[in-house]
């Protein structure tokens, strides 16, 4: 065949997988954040731990709006990279009223040392102690942080693996698509 009928059938295919692809297609938030979503949704399991201050609290108190649950410690270094991220988030939050954000520290022994770093960080969102790590092994944490997204209804529906900039209009999204 010759050149120009070569070059007409590139065009072509290119024309057709160019017209294929959706033109105003938003990226999903789950997949911009890397959050993987579970095979089936599942209610997430409900614990009650002692906050910073030693006050009961239990994620049933929560259910209504959507939750990020965040699993860290102060010994973990991507943790305090994610933790003002978070803080950030929470005033986004609080000013659209629209989700929660609960972080557990594992740290078991050194309250102290965990009540010092959220004041550190200007941290004002729930942060609760699991020093019998109770919560974590019900919620199979093997690294940190970890984040589980949990609709309004008290449905499991991401897992997150790693530090992310939660203040980001992904994340924001996301959140919000959590209702």
């Amino acid at each position: 065949m010759n050149r120009g009928i070569w070059k007409k059938l590139w065009a072509l295919l290119l024309l057709y997988f160019l017209c294929a692809m959706p033109l105003n297609a938003s990226p999903d938030p789950f997949e911009q954040l890397g959050v993987a979503r579970p095979r089936t949704s599942k209610p997430a399991p409900d614990f009650v731990l002692k906050d910073i201050h030693g006050k009961p609290v239990s994620l049933a108190q929560f259910k209504g709006k959507p939750v990020l649950l965040n699993f860290w410690a102060t010994w973990c270094g991507p943790c305090k990279e994610e933790l003002p991220s978070m803080q950030r988030m929470h005033e986004a939050a609080n000013k659209n009223g629209g989700f929660h954000i609960i972080a557990i520290s594992i740290d078991r022994f050194n309250m102290k040392k965990v009540n010092q770093y959220a004041e550190n960080l200007n941290l004002t969102f729930p942060i609760l102690v699991d020093p019998d790590r109770s919560v974590r092994k019900s919620y199979f944490i093997r690294g940190l942080p970890t984040s589980y997204l949990i609709d309004a209804e008290g449905k499991l529906r991401g897992f997150v693996s790693g530090a992310r900039n939660w203040d980001s209009p992904a994340s924001l999204e996301l959140m919000k698509s959590l209702h």
